[in-house]
């Protein structure tokens, strides 16, 4: 009985470093806006302003064209397309050129603060990840969620010096250039989110 036991222990043990060893390798980095091309988002844009919800939908399509470069490299042709609705009153100077311009916010700003994606690159995505970043916020990876057919991990943003203050959340699939879904916080209130309803590669 005292063998079999220890080789149950031995058995547990090797178990443990197995598992150790495999979150290792399957954990993954992300670094944002490294497309692939040939690629179609489609995503739905909700934000909060004067306590009404604005909807919106945001289209990024890339596709390689029939033309090269200079030095034979694949020219890929981008299209934007916003779409959402404004009162006659909110027609101006600003509707001309997108109509995030509009809603008082960046669409980049939104996706994701550029600082924020340096972040993404320097850590691992496996779930129970935490890592404080020189004093400029604390990320927590919580688990996994499917948007649009996909799976991604959710993560979210504290503040260094009240961690229980969220600043963002992301849910990101490291095999996409953006994430599924990115909301943004004032004092712990939800202030805007963009989350892809539809992504194919062509």
């Amino acid at each position: 009985m005292k063998g079999t036991g220890k080789k149950f222990i031995i058995v547990m043990l090797i178990g443990l470093l197995l598992l150790g060893i495999g979150q290792a390798v399957w954990a993954e980095k992300w670094e944002p806006y490294q497309f692939k091309g040939n690629e179609y988002f489609e995503f739905k844009i909700l934000l909060e302003e004067d306590e009404e919800t604005k909807e919106s939908i945001y289209i990024l399509d890339i596709k390689e064209s029939s033309e090269k470069s200079a030095s034979g490299e694949e020219v890929y042709e981008v299209s934007y397309t916003t779409k959402g609705t404004l009162t006659k009153d909110e027609l101006g100077p600003e509707t001309a050129f997108g109509l995030m311009g509009s809603y008082g916010i960046s669409l980049n700003m939104l996706v994701i603060n550029p600082a924020y994606g340096f972040f993404f690159s320097q850590m691992d995505l496996k779930v129970g990840e935490k890592m404080n970043f020189f004093g400029a916020g604390i990320i927590k990876v919580l688990g996994k969620e499917k948007i649009a057919g996909r799976e991604g991990f959710v993560c979210q943003l504290f503040q260094a010096d009240e961690e229980e203050k969220m600043i963002a959340e992301w849910v990101i699939d490291p095999d996409l250039a953006l994430p599924l879904r990115s909301k943004i916080f004032e004092d712990n209130e939800l202030q805007g989110q963009i989350e892809l309803v539809k992504y194919m590669q062509y």
